[in-house]
């Protein structure tokens, strides 16, 4: 199979030009090179930001105001909270009028340096050493003594740092405002000439690394990768640790007289070598200045530890042929099939296993997933070689065929869910008796050939991480193009990939609430046992595959409902851009959709509002907002041309609002029920058209309605809209499809909320959204409806229905109408007018201290969180200055204090939260070693100490604070799909104010220390006069003493959310009372 590899790699035409192709879109410059170490380089320079760079020299100077990282409202939910989303946005773009001068759109720079060693490299004896040595990296340096320094400064200059560790790789990363890049570099330097690795954080930072470990103990993925870990051949790399914990990488060598901090200087010197590293450096200066400081500050890096450890002559990692059973956290059962090839790195172009991945994960008619549905066994699939670090590496690549089990699926004979294994193989049959498709890999390769071809600009950290990690991996001349390149067409290799995806070589892992019942299967085939992987503490149980089982799988042939795809219906072929506008500028609509006056009032553009003058400008920071074409019984449209982005892509995304659709908890259920099997119906149009660049989702969301968004290549997407909203209308709910899906969402409901942080801030969502029923309430009814009742609800709800849409992107305004008026007539019109839609508003935190508490969902769950908030107001843009300007100043100190210093657990985050209009600053902190209650007493201490910290912040550290957050306000898109989210969120939350992010901005210009102090004391600090605190606590198992005691001073305890806030003194926020622009009708 080597030599199969090796001929295919040979086979690939691969540019030996050091030239680095990229997308005609990109005006990037880019420069591959190396420094006489051996540090491999990509610096990308960025003309746009370059622009920017010397505008802000011409007006202020280098020392005013760093810019950069972004203070968005966000609210990292994670919380499975079905129909509880919020609002999270961060303003919003200005309307047409007059024009003030040119808002320079801020850009971050960013870097990344992916050291080519990994936990492949840990010592036995120090499990998890690689994962320590990254978080000590971050600990000073010999120049930059102060552990913080390097945090701190790029807090200040509007950054940000991150670092992971891999099997064999570790990648650093951080981004800032441009004008603080060759200092930012400076600092990130030292981390790999002379880092401290000093000896009293030593033990903070394995603390930091166990609570981390501890945050994925109940991860059913986790313990999953662990599994397998645990049980890969004896002495094979794979055979590891990988996260490390305290036990592993203190008390344990400790007890075994190893010298902790000896051994991690000795590895690092051993292993970080300059010829092993790769760095991206991206920003705004020219190329020849970036290498200048790229070879003054990396050109010291020690090398000459040869080139980066390769793993090829480990093998596979597992013993093919056997069966593994674990227990799963949550209530669900999986099965997973992996195939373990040799590395294909070296045939990259080839892309055999993804040619093989679309084919065996394809959701079409005739598909596996479509026969494990049409038995009942199965509710997904996916398959092929993921981009994580265990599925990548020079010893193997593992290519995973993942299904998700109904029970039947699980208990169908011989039982585990191995009927769903049988017919794996069956379709692996139909694959090999059809021989490899030529046909198949030119769709594949003429779709990846658009999607680099039109690809747009990603996050700068994003960027410059991913480029990092995968500098090795692609000739130079693929160093942006080598996920997208596919190169000559390779049967011979498609082929002898399918002879190795055998039984005998197969290792099959089943992950099942019901582990009893499947431990039991298991053994029944014989030569079975039980084990207990250490570090998780999870039991599994694990036996050969019998050999009459191999043997019928080894002869298996395809059935009569399986085949090979159609060819795609949904691939672009038209991508003529519609606007004529380039360079930025924005195309305003008309009836046309091209470039041309509005005919609306003039408005004083945000742009001029933000700089206090009325002057001629290029919006760029602010683009305009849609245009209003159609308000009419029913419907609601906005439209937008786009011409910024430049890209044959539209945005559509749709609200179906009615009054029967969440009004109680079973109509609730009976909504969330139409959107999965609407999803289910779709599920083979969808795939297909997923596969051709053209997304689709459709979600509850709550009050609000039933969300539909479609988006990609617009050539097809109207014919995509069509289908979506003819099968809406069509909808006929059977029996079979019912009870699976039913069976799923059931599932999904009864899994939502298992990890603390997220069980937390659904908690808070819960108690300040008005209208909002909990989970729990839901899912009896879930359980319990019929087919017939759906397909009653389904009727009532299309019969009291309105239609608001917003399409934005490569479309005129006519193009526009026709698909929202072509989506209202497919569901027999739509009726509602807009005054009629129901509303959700969110309950006002009363003055004082307001507290809830609850344990663990998973009873063996030990995190603890609390979730401190502080109701500023009613959203505004005074307000959301301030509270955004106190994430910024507060955000960074936050985290060094609660987690660095105090180490009270790996996450801590402050920041803005935005739930329907309710602006407040919230500080969350989750622990596996401290109780809710002693994390709130920390929290409090720390913000009672801050206001001291402010009141001392000398007027050139708050100035850098502002320039920080004005450079956030003022960053551009970096895709089309960001702009349309931000125009959506105004409209789906229907605030209409398309300009707030520019008011914003004017408010943070004037914003004066003495006001951002002033409030603070009143609203946020302890004791404030105006301060309204909601803090939720969830205990885990090891602390549930603390949800019952009796807190300290006067605190209202909540036993109850859903009664507290329905009761008759609670008051709610006024409703979003926005005003419409003028009507811009298409013609």
């Amino acid at each position: 199979m080597v030599a199969a590899v090796e001929r295919a790699a040979a086979l690939q035409s691969v540019p030996n030009s050091e030239a680095v192709l990229q997308s005609p879109l990109d005006k990037r410059l880019y420069r591959r090179t190396a420094l006489s170490n051996g540090l491999g380089v990509l610096l990308i320079s960025d003309p746009e930001m370059g622009t920017a760079l010397e505008q802000s020299a011409d007006v202020a100077g280098e020392d005013s105001g760093a810019q950069g990282e972004d203070s968005d409202s966000e609210d990292d939910s994670g919380s499975d909270s079905d129909g509880s989303d919020e609002d999270d946005d961060d303003g919003d773009a200005p309307a047409n009028g007059v024009k003030g001068p040119k808002q320079a759109a801020a850009k971050k720079a960013a870097a990344a340096m992916a050291v080519g060693v990994g936990s492949f490299c840990d010592p036995a004896e120090l499990q998890g050493l690689s994962h320590y040595l990254e978080h000590m990296l971050f600990m000073g340096s010999e120049k930059f003594p102060d552990e913080n320094d390097y945090d701190a400064f790029l807090a200040s200059n509007g950054g940000a740092s991150n670092a992971y560790t891999d099997l064999e790789v570790t990648n650093y990363q951080f981004d800032c405002e441009p004008k603080a890049l060759g200092p930012a570099l400076d600092r990130f330097a030292q981390f790999f000439l002379a880092p401290l690795v000093k000896a009293d954080a030593l033990e903070r930072e394995v603390s930091a690394v166990n609570n981390e470990f501890a945050g994925v103990l109940q991860s059913d993925s986790c313990r999953m990768a662990q599994l397998r870990c645990h049980t890969a051949i004896e002495g094979h790399p794979f055979r590891g640790f990988s996260w490390g914990n305290r036990a592993s990488l203190w008390d344990q060598p400790r007890a075994a007289g190893i010298p902790i901090r000896d051994r991690i200087v000795q590895y690092y010197r051993q292993q970080y070598s300059a010829e092993r590293m790769s760095l991206v450096v991206l920003g705004g200066q020219p190329l020849d200045v970036l290498q200048g400081w790229v070879q003054d500050h990396f050109s010291a890096v020690p090398a000459g530890r040869g080139p980066r450890p390769v793993f090829s002559d480990a093998g596979p990692p597992f013993q093919g042929g056997r069966v593994y059973g674990m227990p799963a956290v949550k209530d669900s059962h999986s099965i997973t099939v992996t195939f373990q090839l040799p590395s294909l790195q070296a045939a990259y172009a080839a892309k055999a296993d993804e040619y093989l991945a679309h084919l065996v994960g394809h959701e079409g008619a005739g598909s596996l997933l479509s026969a494990l549905k049409a038995r009942g066994w199965a509710t997904g699939l996916s398959a092929g070689v993921s981009d994580g670090g265990h599925e990548r590496t020079s010893a193997a690549w593992l290519f995973d065929v993942h299904i998700s089990l109904t029970d039947a699926g699980r208990a169908e004979a011989p039982g585990a869910g191995l009927a769903c294994v049988a017919l794996l193989f069956r379709f692996l049959a139909l694959l090999r008796d059809a021989g490899p498709q030529e046909w198949v890999f030119k769709e594949l390769r003429d779709i990846a050939e658009v999607k680099f071809r039109f690809a747009e600009e990603e996050d700068a950290c994003e960027y410059v991480t991913r480029l990092a990690a995968e500098l090795h991996m692609f000739a130079p001349a693929h160093a942006l193009k080598g996920q997208w390149v596919y190169g000559q067409w390779d049967p011979a290799l498609v082929t002898e990939l399918l002879t190795q995806m055998t039984p005998q070589r197969a290792r099959i892992d089943v992950q099942s609430k019901d582990y009893d019942a499947v431990s039991k299967q298991i053994k029944e085939m014989g030569e079975a046992e039980e084990g207990t992987e250490p570090w998780f503490d999870m039991p599994y149980t694990a036996a050969p595959l019998p050999a009459e089982l191999l043997e019928e799988w080894a002869g298996a042939t395809p059935e009569a409902d399986m085949k090979l795809p159609a060819r795609n219906e949904f691939l672009p072929s038209d991508f003529e851009l519609v606007s004529g506008t380039a360079d930025g500028a924005t195309a305003p609509m008309n009836g046309s959709g091209s470039p041309s006056g509005t005919g609306r009032k003039p408005a004083v553009n945000a742009v001029a509002l933000a700089n206090g003058s009325h002057v001629q400008d290029t919006p760029s920071a602010f683009p305009e907002p849609p245009a209003l074409v159609i308000d009419e019984g029913g419907l609601r449209l906005w439209a937008k041309t786009d011409a910024a982005f430049a890209v044959p892509r539209t945005v559509a995304c749709m609200l179906l609002a009615s009054p029967a659709g969440h009004d109680t908890p079973r109509a609730a259920a009976l909504t969330h029920l139409i959107a999965k099997l609407l999803e289910d119906a779709l599920c083979e149009t969808a795939y297909q058209a997923e596969v051709a660049g053209l997304n689709f989702e459709v979600s509850p969301e709550g009050t609000a309605g039933l969300a539909l968004r479609l988006d990609g290549f617009s050539h097809r997407l109207p014919a995509l809209a069509s289908a979506v909203f003819r099968a809406l209308a069509e909808l006929k709910v059977q029996e079979a499809a019912f009870v699976r899906v039913r069976e799923a969402l059931a599932r999904r409901y009864r899994n939502s909320n298992m990890r603390p942080e997220g069980a937390a801030t659904y908690a808070r969502l819960f108690a300040l959204r008005a209208a909002m029923f909990h989970v729990d309430a839901v899912l009896p009814h879930v359980e319990s409806v019929t087919a017939a009742d759906v397909q009653e609800h389904l009727g009532v709800l299309l019969g009291t229905t309105h239609l608001e849409a917003l399409l934005h992107g490569n479309v005129t305004a006519a193009g526009a109408a026709a698909v929202a008026r072509g989506a209202r007539d497919a569901l027999g019109g739509t009726r509602l007018p807009a005054a009629e839609r129901p509303c959700d508003r969110a309950v006002l935190i009363p003055v004082g201290s307001t507290l809830y508490r609850e344990g663990p969902k998973n009873p063996e769950e030990d995190g603890n969180v609390c979730e401190l908030y502080l109701q500023c107001g009613s959203d505004s843009a005074a307000t959301r200055a301030l509270v955004d300007l106190l994430e910024q100043v507060a955000g960074e100190p936050a985290y060094d204090t609660l987690r660095t210093k105090q180490q009270l657990g790996y996450s801590v985050h402050a920041g803005t939260r935005l739930t329907h209009g309710a602006l407040a600053f919230c500080v969350v902190v989750a622990s596996s070693t401290h109780g809710p209650a002693e994390l709130e007493a920390r929290i409090e201490a720390f913000l009672s100490s801050f206001a001291a910290t402010l009141e001392a912040m000398a007027p050139n550290a708050f100035e850098k604070h502002r320039g920080s957050l004005l450079a956030a306000k003022l960053q551009k898109d970096h895709a089309l799909a960001e702009e349309a989210d931000r125009h959506w969120d105004a409209i789906f939350n229907r605030r209409y104010n398309f300009s707030a992010r520019a008011e914003e901005v004017a408010e943070l210009r004037t914003l004066p220390h003495s006001t951002l102090l002033q409030w603070y004391r009143q609203t946020v600090a302890p004791g404030g006069a105006e301060r309204r605190k909601l803090c939720i606590h969830i205990a885990g198992r090891s602390k549930l003493e603390q949800i019952t005691q009796q807190p300290a001073g006067d605190v209202h305890v909540v036993e109850g959310l859903a009664a507290w806030k329905s009761q008759a003194d609670c008051k709610l926020f006024d409703p979003p009372t926005g005003s419409l622009p003028p009507l811009c009708p298409a013609s």
